[in-house]
């Protein structure tokens, strides 16, 4: 695991393209998925650092991985428990634009992003694990069949 002291946000959008593009090219993940990968990284951990430790600090935990089906992310914090896969974003979308406080969809794009995201609280621990299915041809050939 790589330990990160997460004392702003500024470190984890350095920290987290770097992971990624290390984990593209060990795996060779398309374009598509290490945006995906990333997109859905930066979004947890800035939520554990904003709602989480609300600013304080705290350690982050970021483990990339990979095997024949898959490639990951696991992201492990010491946050109070908060579990993103059962996050219901409905009430959001269905609030008058207008009206709506600013925010609240990072979740959603962390979520429609990735094909799995599965929560655990261990130890006193959130553990999240970010997931894409490996393999599915090249962008443009995801593109031209829908697929993700």
């Amino acid at each position: 695991m790589i330990a990160v002291k997460a004392r702003d946000i500024e470190e984890l959008g350095v920290l987290i393209p770097a992971i990624v593009d290390r984990l593209a090219g060990a795996t060779g993940m398309t374009h598509s998925q290490a945006y995906r990968m990333r997109l859905a990284a930066e979004e947890i951990t800035t939520n554990i650092v904003t709602h989480g430790y609300g600013g304080r600090g705290g350690t982050i935990d970021i483990e990339p991985g990979y095997d024949d089906a898959w490639v990951w992310v696991r992201i492990e914090d010491d946050a109070p428990e908060f579990d993103p896969s059962a996050y219901d974003v409905a009430s959001r979308l269905a609030m008058d634009p207008g009206w709506a406080p600013l925010g609240g969809f990072g979740l959603f794009l962390a979520l429609s992003s990735v094909d799995s995201l599965e929560h655990v609280r261990a130890g006193g621990r959130n553990r999240n694990l970010l997931k894409i299915r490996r393999g599915g041809g090249t962008d443009e050939e995801i593109v031209r069949t829908g697929r993700r």
